[in-house]
């Protein structure tokens, strides 16, 4: 889409394209004025995309050790969430307490 404001030629990329962008400057050795130049976006819209990229990654868990009762001599079990969380437990007998560990963590 392009839009026009005082004169000045403005076009819309989709969020894709924006993507696309933002992954290029990351693999350029160029600077932020160097790539934005380059490839026709303005310098502080490349900062704005840059900085709400940075603001969408999730925040660092904190990670607190819970202890499971009775642990039994099985193989030891880990789960990896998309978000970044990792339950690991020593041993497959605690799996039955899987379900409400799970509910309590965030998604």
């Amino acid at each position: 889409m392009v839009s026009s404001h005082n004169g000045l030629v403005r076009r819309r990329l989709t969020a894709a394209k924006r993507q696309q962008l933002l992954a290029r400057y990351h693999q350029s050795q160029l600077t932020l004025k160097q790539f934005a130049t380059r490839h026709g976006v303005g310098l502080s819209t490349l900062s704005k995309w840059l900085r709400l990229e940075r603001e969408a990654v999730p925040a660092k868990v904190k990670f607190q050790e819970v202890r499971m009762p009775n642990p039994a001599s099985r193989c030891p079990v880990e789960i990896v969430s998309p978000q970044g969380w990792i339950v690991r437990l020593q041993n497959g007998s605690d799996v039955q307490m899987l379900p409400s560990l799970l509910q309590a963590l965030p998604c």
